[in-house]
This record gives structure tokens, sequence and C-alpha cells, in this order.
């Protein structure tokens, strides 16, 4: 009895460290990129460079909204399931979102390939940099969620060993955390792209 109550003291030690150690990277996320962002205004605005119009941003990125939306919605469900100890959706709304995510890096390669043209076109003409910049805040997003997809991957492989359970998916908590941050990132780049003057 004294021994469980040790174990479940450490995993509850744990599940903090984990929480606490992720709010802080999370954070540092954040500040990376609203840092990003500013950056990428402020060398906008003092180009006199207008915003990009959607007619001429590449659809690729816009579809890619749509898998990144799909990725956040599968997580969402996985931790549904497995609070309610249904394995078996839960199993496969991660397949789910694992699928999705690779959509979205194809989607991602797509839009990157057409940034760096439209950048070098922008430079033939004398314009501004902004395509430049812009692919690269795209690139380290896609770098960001390549780092989910193999996070998503640990917790795959883990739940096919029926690691998580009703009581013990923090590691499932804290993926989806993660995707919906990205996701969410992902939307104030957009409109940063589409909306600033």
């Amino acid at each position: 009895m004294l021994r469980n109550s040790f174990t479940a003291m450490s995993m509850r030690r744990d599940e903090y460290q984990a929480k606490f150690g992720f709010a802080l990277f999370i954070a540092s996320l954040t500040m990376f990129f609203l840092a990003s962002l500013a950056a990428y205004g402020i060398i906008r605005g003092s180009s006199g460079a207008p915003a990009i119009s959607i007619g001429s941003f590449p659809l690729s990125l816009v579809a890619s909204t749509i898998s990144m939306f799909g990725v956040s919605f599968a997580m969402h469900k996985a931790v549904a399931n497995v609070r309610r100890e249904r394995q078996i959706p839960f199993r496969r709304w991660l397949i789910a979102a694992a699928v999705i995510s690779i959509v979205f890096l194809v989607f991602q390669s797509m839009g990157l390939h057409a940034l760096l043209d439209m950048h070098r076109l922008a430079l033939e003409d004398g314009v501004t940099k902004q395509f430049g910049l812009m692919f690269f805040l795209v690139l380290v997003h896609a770098l960001h969620v390549v780092g989910g997809i193999s996070f998503l991957s640990g917790v795959l492989v883990r739940a096919r060993h029926d690691a998580y359970d009703h009581e013990k998916h923090w590691t499932v908590d804290i993926c989806a955390l993660y995707w919906h941050f990205l996701d969410v990132v992902w939307i104030v780049m957009l409109a940063t792209f589409l909306l600033g003057r």
C-alpha cells in the first residue's frame, strides 16, 4: 500500500514537471513567433510594401490551413476518447491526426516552393524581400510541425502498447495542446501576411 502511494506521488510529480516544462516551452515559442512576426511587420512597413492580396497568395498555404484544423480536431477527439477509455477510437483518431499532419507538410512544401518563386521574382523587380521573410516564418513553423509529428508518432506507438487510459493520459493531453498551439500560430501568421497593413 505504501509502495503504491509513493508510485502515485512519483507519477504525479512527473506529470507536473512535464506540464510545467511544456508551459515554459510554449511560452518561449510564443515569444519567438511574436518577435518574428513583429520583425516581419516592421520590415514590410519600412519598405512601404502593401499587404499581399489573397489572389496572389499561394493556394497551397490556404489548403494547409484546412489540414492544420484537421490535425487539431483529430487530436481533440483522441483526447476525448482516451478519457472515456475508448481505446479503439482513441487510436484511430491518433492515426488520423498523423496522416493529416503528413498532408499538411505536403501542402507546406508546395507553399514554400511558391514563396521562393515569389521572392525571386520580387528581387528581380527590385521589390521588397517580404516573400523571403514569409518563407522563413513558414519554414520555421513547418519544422515545428515535424517536431509535432515526431511527438505524435511516439504517442501513437505507446498507445498501441496500451500505455494510456482514462487516468493516465497526460502525454496525450500535452501532444494535443502542442498541435492546438501550432494551429493558433499558423492562423496568426496567415492573418499577419494577409491582413496586416
